[in-house]
């Protein structure tokens, strides 16, 4: 069976990140963008991840790509689902660790929480009614939930998903969602896409309400103990792109998780003369695609204020 993030009909609800493009060298679907010309575009996996199959032809996908006329392609693999990191690096420009994954691994043993999450799940069990509820049946709710969210941190871009895509959740084999309710209203909530033994956070919120009450916590206790089904439970990790081991949401998670394991990000030039051109008036500073980090001139006036 087919994993949820590499399905057609999954890739056609991120229509706010970009179209949808078959590689089925990778028996997967990526997103094809406007570059920052708007003349040209380039590939990026879907959200969260892209899950590329074992044997996966991935130097045949990357010639696919380049068919298509896109400039780059850039992919976040998780590192228990696909090709060995060696395989990736030999077919990519480069298959670097991007952030790390909170993992609950069952085969490394018996489990146990430590004190301080001990106390803050019990705490807001005693507070909260956490239970697994059916998406479909809580859209309107979870789709407020999740748009608070979105509104206290300001998030834009990939983050602020149409509403095709949580219906398609809803309807998606493999989705299974934990809440907290305050009497009848959702106060916290988590979206896991699980697929033969391996389930993945996709989202989760909580309102100003369920973070008084700890909801997270009793949430995340009932999808540790529900999804007893599956090996593997990746957490994921902070916010940003970069690693901190002192980040609130990381210890957060890190409490649910007994190993972690780095993300890949991988990127590869397809066009190597459009993506020089692209990159020109950018500043060199590792981000990838160069030609969709900060201008030079953004730089200059960043140290001038």
């Amino acid at each position: 069976m087919t994993h949820p993030y590499a399905r057609e009909d999954y890739a056609a609800t991120l229509g706010h990140i970009g179209r949808p493009v078959a590689v089925p060298e990778w028996d997967t679907w990526v997103l094809a963008r406007a570059t920052p010309c708007g003349t040209r575009e380039d590939a990026i996996g879907p959200y969260p991840l892209t899950i590329l199959a074992d044997q996966a032809d991935l130097a045949g996908g990357l010639a696919r790509l380049k068919a298509e006329g896109l400039v780059s392609a850039v992919l976040v693999v998780e590192g228990r689902l696909g090709p060995p990191t060696s395989v990736l690096e030999a077919a990519f420009d480069f298959a670097r660790p991007f952030k790390s994954h909170q993992i609950l691994d069952r085969d490394l043993g018996p489990f146990a929480y430590a004190k301080h999450h001990r106390y803050e799940i019990k705490r807001a069990h005693g507070r909260v009614t956490a239970k697994e509820i059916a998406l479909g049946d809580h859209l309107p709710a979870w789709r407020a939930l999740y748009g608070e969210l979105v509104a206290r941190h300001g998030l834009s871009g990939t983050h602020v998903f149409p509403p095709e895509h949580y219906a398609l959740l809803a309807a998606l084999p493999g989705v299974r969602t934990f809440a907290a309710f305050i009497e009848d209203r959702m106060v916290s909530a988590h979206v896991f896409v699980t697929h033969e033994g391996h389930a993945i956070s996709h989202l989760a919120a909580s309102t100003p309400e369920g973070y008084a009450a700890g909801a997270a916590y009793a949430v995340n206790d009932m999808a540790s103990r529900s999804l007893d089904d599956c090996r593997v439970i990746n957490f994921a990790g902070g916010a940003g792109v970069n690693d901190n081991p002192d980040d609130g949401l990381v210890r957060f998670k890190r409490g649910f998780a007994n190993t972690v394991a780095p993300a890949r990000l991988c990127g590869a030039v397809l066009d190597a003369d459009a993506y020089r051109a692209l990159s020109a008036d950018r500043v060199d500073s590792g981000f990838f695609p160069a030609y969709r980090g900060h201008r030079k001139v953004e730089q200059v006036n960043e140290h001038q204020g």
